[in-house]
């Protein structure tokens, strides 16, 4: 027998879910947790205020069915819980796992939904449930912190309101924006507690859902990086001619763009302190890099990290803070901007159809990373594209989804 059937062997039947579910109907409907309930969601006005610009941008009807969500988790001991699916188990059961790598097995029509539109992470409020009878392996009690579920024996669970689902966040993602929200927090009681406590960044954070992640090949577009000791100049390790040098104070910067943006590397470190960081756009170029100046760079045991392009979106746009590796890059980039901008001074008509091109190419990035072809005449409307601006992005784009085939 093959794993996945004896798994779904293991699983509560889908009629015994529907019965459980209808057990809570009542309780729904009644929604007693509403009494008093804007002194219990007094706590998040400011924070519903902090995030208003994200929150605007969403359904009409998202506010009130997430405050009642969040109400029920108060009043009835639902969890926040952000999931990623681990199997299909079929009958609308999915076997998934938490940030704190608990698995359950969810009964819900809404994450089936989510999943054929191209979610491949969900948050959801979580009912943890008694076990079924009769399994195997089983007992009478649901799951908890100091008996978690595991992936041979997941707890059952089913889900009350709204599931929002992201298209290329995933479960690592949301531990580091939880760190950012309360860092104590996160690391005493995890991800939950935190979404607990202010549910609104992630609510906010659903502006970016339909968004998908930048691919090249296999490997996914991100930036990964390992801060630590150099004990010399790396340069003479780094080979070759295509590194360029800057220095800010006594911050030295060498710098390979490459031929693509996939492919840029930075090695940056403090003159004084000898300390600093490795940076490179894909995990396997961060791999090579380490290899080229592991004579002279001893990086920290917990100094790596790395981050997905729409990580990056959703720490500066909704959460306004910036990834750890920025507070080395920032400088060189306020440099390299200044340089720019007397360099456009200098030509200010390339410096607009630098802006028009830029503007044009944010709405072709779907098209790329879903192969398809854009409506371009569309495109050049949209955009008052001149024939040549209009020639040029169609370069652009063969060149870009050439690259990422």
């Amino acid at each position: 027998m093959s794993a996945k059937k004896q798994l779904a062997g293991n699983l509560p039947e889908v009629e015994w879910f529907r019965e459980r579910t209808e057990s809570f109907r009542g309780t729904w409907k009644r929604a007693e947790w509403h009494e008093n309930g804007d002194r219990k969601l007094a706590s998040l006005r400011q924070s519903i205020r902090r995030f208003a610009s994200s929150i605007n941008k969403l359904p009409e009807n998202f506010l009130p069915s997430v405050l009642d969500q969040h109400l029920a988790v108060l009043s009835q001991g639902y969890e926040y819980q952000v999931l990623e699916i681990i199997e299909v188990a079929g009958g609308d059961r999915f076997v998934c796992r938490n940030t704190d790598g608990e698995a359950f097995v969810v009964y819900s029509h809404s994450i089936e939904i989510n999943r054929e539109e191209g979610s491949v992470s969900f948050l959801t409020a979580l009912i943890r449930l008694d076990a079924a009878p009769d399994l195997p392996g089983t007992s009478d009690l649901p799951g908890t912190e100091d008996s978690p579920g595991t992936v041979d024996s997941p707890v059952p669970a089913i889900t009350y309101g709204p599931i929002l689902g992201w298209k290329s966040l995933v479960l690592a993602d949301f531990s580091v924006l939880a760190r950012e929200c309360a860092r104590d927090l996160a690391r005493q009681k995890g991800v939950s507690a935190v979404v607990r406590r202010d549910p609104v960044p992630f609510w906010a954070l659903w502006t970016l859902s339909e968004t998908p992640g930048v691919v090249h090949g296999n490997e996914e577009v991100c930036t990964c990086w390992k801060e630590g000791f150099f004990s010399a100049d790396p340069a003479p390790y780094l080979g070759g001619t295509s590194w360029k040098r800057d220095s800010i104070g006594k911050r030295v910067r060498y710098r390979k763009t490459g031929a693509k943006p996939f492919f840029e590397q930075q090695v940056i470190y403090d003159e004084k302190t000898m300390r600093g960081i490795i940076i490179a756009r894909r995990a396997s170029y961060l791999v090579k890099l380490a290899s080229l100046v592991e004579n002279v760079f001893a990086p920290d045991s917990e100094g790596e990290g790395s981050a997905s392009i729409m990580l990056e979106i959703a720490l500066t746009d909704i959460f306004r803070t910036k990834p750890a590796y920025q507070t080395w890059t920032a400088p060189f980039e306020r440099e390299d901007e200044r340089k720019q901008k007397e360099l456009n001074a200098r030509s200010p008509g390339r410096q607009e159809n630098l802006a028009v091109l830029n503007t044009a190419m944010k709405d072709l990035l779907p098209y790329i990373n879903a192969g398809s072809v854009p409506d371009w005449a569309a495109l050049a409307k949209k955009h008052a594209l001149s024939p040549e601006t209009l020639d040029t992005l169609k370069a652009l784009y063969d060149s870009m989804a050439a690259k990422l085939r």
